[in-house]
């Protein structure tokens, strides 16, 4: 009985090493696949590219830029020093916004939060804004 089970275990320990030269044999096998895929795919967008004139792998979709997080009191010395070095004439949102490498949002609602920080004059997009 104990060289039946000795043999046995023998056998059980053999299968799973079969079974695990399998499984490492398909994933293999399936790394390859993916890797002639992406060969094959390189060639399609190449060319596509040549039919095209355009280069290949470029997204036709711009990322948005991401733009760290300023609070009111980081802005408002910000917004002070542009307005006394170019402001002269005034500024509107857009113009102040694009010169402190910010969102005009991000500027529109400083300015409504904050309404003595600025001179206001005009309405609507043309809105200038000069220092007090």
């Amino acid at each position: 009985m104990t060289t039946e089970s000795s043999t046995a275990l023998e056998q059980i320990e053999q299968l799973q090493a079969q079974i695990e030269k399998l499984k490492l044999g398909a994933v293999t096998e399936i790394r390859n696949k993916i890797a002639a895929t992406r060969r094959a795919l390189a060639d399609q967008e190449a060319e596509l590219a040549r039919l095209t004139g355009k280069p290949a792998g470029e997204s036709p979709v711009a990322k948005r830029v991401r733009r760290p997080s300023v609070t009111d009191d980081q802005l408002k010395p910000q917004i002070l020093a542009i307005m006394a070095t170019e402001g002269k004439n005034g500024m509107n949102a857009k113009e102040m916004a694009s010169k402190l490498g910010q969102d005009v949002n991000r500027l529109r609602k400083f300015i409504k939060d904050n309404p003595k920080a600025m001179k206001r004059q005009g309405t609507g997009p043309g809105t200038k804004f000069f220092l007090l």
